[in-house]
């Protein structure tokens, strides 16, 4: 409904009236009122934080070339990673986001790839085993021409150093991987049995 008229200054203004509809709110859906809820808690909360500790040597598995793992894992979980520069000593990588259950995830992803870094550095990390033998046998171990040492050296891909012969010692030393070292060993110490005494 529209009606005119004239105001003082002799201009001419609509007055159009304004029907103001009372809605009543409707109930709500039990399942759409838990979403809102859900939507309002992710949006309205504060930031989780975790802490994954580890040694420092360890950071470079969770970075990746190029840091492209880290990139990756902030991607799939939307969160964000800190790792601690190179030389800082006893801090933690910190792993924030608004999902509490995201950031969980991360940190289990985290972690595995530091359990793997640190398997992997321990099975590639070399280790030396001295054993004890006479120095009346060193010359039988090492065998005509080398040919018993070489046959040690190149199968169980380790290094065993036999004392010269002006040396007194009987002392023999095998380096290596873990694994080859101790059968190595085990190899050259039925050698050295089955030797007559």
């Amino acid at each position: 409904m529209t009606s005119s008229f004239k105001s003082n200054s002799g201009e001419r203004r609509d007055r159009r009236t304004v029907t103001k509809v009372d809605q009543k709110s409707r109930p709500v859906a039990p399942w759409v009122s838990r979403m809102r809820e859900q939507w309002v808690s992710e949006t309205v909360s504060e930031t989780v934080s975790e802490t994954v500790k580890a040694a420092n040597c360890l950071f470079g598995a969770v970075v990746g070339p190029g840091g492209s793992t880290v990139k990756e894992i902030q991607d799939k979980y939307n969160i964000r990673v800190r790792i601690p520069r190179k030389g800082s000593k006893d801090e933690p990588i910190v792993v924030e986001g608004k999902n509490k259950t995201k950031v969980k995830e991360a940190v289990l992803h985290i972690r595995s790839l530091i359990d793997q870094e640190e398997r992997r550095q321990v099975n590639n990390t070399p280790v030396t085993q001295i054993i004890y033998i006479p120095k009346a046998l060193h010359g039988k171990i090492i065998g005509l021409q080398g040919q018993n040492i070489r046959y040690f050296t190149q199968t169980f891909k380790i290094h065993i150093k036999v004392p010269k012969k002006t040396e007194k010692s009987n002392q023999i030393t095998i380096t290596g991987l873990a694994d080859r070292v101790e059968e190595g060993v085990r190899s050259l110490l039925s050698l050295v049995n089955s030797f007559p005494q």
